[in-house]
C-alpha cells in the first residue's frame, strides 16, 4: 500500500488522529466548517446511518473547498439504542444518564465515512458496530465517568480506553466504535 501524503483529516478528534498516525498515515487536520447541530436539526428525517454519511460528507465538502487538490476524509459517529441516538453528552450528570440506559442492553455505533477531493466527493459509506454493555450499578458508571472522562464521547464511554472493560461483547470493528473505519480508508488508498 502506497500511504498518501497529501491528505487532510476534516476533524480534531485526537482518537481519529491517533488511529491514523498509528495506521502509518502521513496526513494534516483541519476543523469541518460546518454546524452539526443546525445540519442534525434540518435532517432530523434522515435515518441515523444516511444522517452520519450526510454528516461526513459536509465535514469533507466544507474542507475539500479551502483544498480542493487533496484527498479530504471526513467521518461521524452516532450511537443508537433503539430510535435514541445518543449525542456527545458534554457533562459527567449527562454521561450517567446515558451509560444507565445502554446498561445491560445492545446498540449500535455507526460511524459514517466520506471522501473528498476536488469538491467532490469520490467515496462514502456507513459502517456499523454492535456493542452490548454489561449491566452496570450506578457506582460502577459514576466510577468509570470520574476516571475516564467521556464526556466528548459518542454513547458517553472512550472504548478506546477503559471504556472497552464495559462490554459484554461487540460484533465489529472496533476502529467503526473508535469512529472512524480504517480498513475502509485502507482499502480506498490501495
Amino acid at each position: 500500500m502506497i500511504l498518501p501524503t497529501a491528505f487532510i483529516l476534516a476533524s480534531e478528534s485526537e482518537i481519529r488522529k491517533r488511529i491514523l498516525f498509528d495506521a502509518g498515515f502521513k496526513f494534516d487536520t483541519y476543523k469541518p466548517l460546518v454546524d452539526e447541530d443546525k445540519l442534525k436539526s434540518q435532517y432530523r428525517s434522515l435515518a441515523p446511518i444516511d444522517l452520519s454519511v450526510m454528516l461526513a460528507k459536509e465535514k469533507a465538502l466544507s474542507v475539500s473547498k479551502i483544498f480542493p487538490d487533496k484527498y479530504v476524509i471526513g467521518g461521524d459517529q452516532i450511537c443508537l439504542l433503539g430510535s435514541e441516538i445518543f449525542s456527545k453528552p458534554l457533562t459527567a450528570s449527562k454521561a450517567i444518564e446515558n451509560l444507565r440506559k445502554l446498561s445491560g442492553r445492545e446498540h449500535f455505533q455507526i460511524s459514517g465515512l466520506a471522501i473528498a477531493i476536488n469538491n467532490k466527493v469520490v467515496h462514502e459509506k456507513h459502517y456499523k458496530a454492535t456493542l452490548k454493555m454489561r449491566d452496570l450499578s450506578l457506582e460502577e458508571i459514576q466510577k468509570y465517568v470520574e476516571k475516564d472522562d467521556p464526556l466528548m464521547s459518542s454513547g458517553s464511554y472512550k472504548y478506546e480506553s477503559l471504556g472497552k472493560n464495559l462490554f459484554e461483547y461487540i460484533k465489529g470493528d472496533p476502529y467503526v466504535i473508535q469512529g472512524l473505519p480504517l480498513e475502509a480508508i485502507k482499502n480506498f488508498f490501495k
